[in-house]
């Protein structure tokens, strides 16, 4: 599918980026670990031991980025999300999907970003060494609430936030749900009849066209 190479190839992108900073860390260390080997200043010693120990917690920081993306980039561990969109398709209808992005609010800000009128509201995240598997469970479990009964790529189903709840902390009692619908836009645009200006800006990117 096109949207997972895509993903993937945002992973490679990643990775490289992360075993950058990786070298320049490990870099780092060896030339502060150089210069603490030579130096007689007390105060100089500290400073040494002091940046040595930073720059270990930064580059811990970054291996274990670098394991997730790893991880993602070679199984099938991912996000599962749960979302809705109110203006777009009312208050009982919900995209439930899975992305191996290491930030999976990226995937939902691109569905919302031309293709429906209004943002999504993201219900929950729940991270799983096999995303797969778990949306296939939850895609089984509502089968029969599909909205599109013919196309079993359309990943959106009828529901209500207390029942997709109750799965979630069924599937994943660690994984966080929240029942706000906030849909924010939808309810500003309810709220006039006059259209925002122009120079109106959110933090997602322009329309595609047409």
């Amino acid at each position: 599918m096109r949207e997972e190479a895509e993903e993937r190839k945002a992973l490679e992108l990643q990775r490289k980026k992360i075993e950058q900073e990786e070298s320049k860390y490990q870099s780092e260390i060896q030339k502060n670990i150089e210069t603490l080997a030579t130096a007689t200043d007390d105060k100089l010693i500290a400073d040494l031991k002091a940046k040595i120990l930073e720059l270990q917690g930064q580059l811990s920081d970054v291996s274990l980025k670098k394991e997730e993306i790893s991880k993602l980039q070679n199984g099938k561990a991912g996000n599962v999300y749960i979302i809705s969109n109110l203006g777009s398709f009312g208050e009982n209808v919900f995209k439930i999907g899975m992305t191996r992005r290491l930030n999976p609010q990226e995937r939902v800000d691109e569905l919302g970003s031309a293709s429906v009128p209004f943002r999504f509201d993201v219900h929950s995240f729940i991270f799983s060494d096999d995303a797969v598997a778990l949306e296939n469970k939850l895609h089984s479990i509502l089968n029969g609430k599909r909205v599109n009964k013919v196309n079993m790529r359309k990943e959106f189903f009828y529901s209500s936030l207390d029942e997709l709840e109750n799965l979630v902390n069924e599937l994943d009692p660690t994984a966080e749900f929240n029942k706000t619908m906030l849909a924010e836009e939808f309810r500003q645009s309810q709220s006039t009849d006059t259209p925002y200006t122009t120079d109106y800006e959110d933090d997602l990117d322009g329309d595609e066209e047409d």
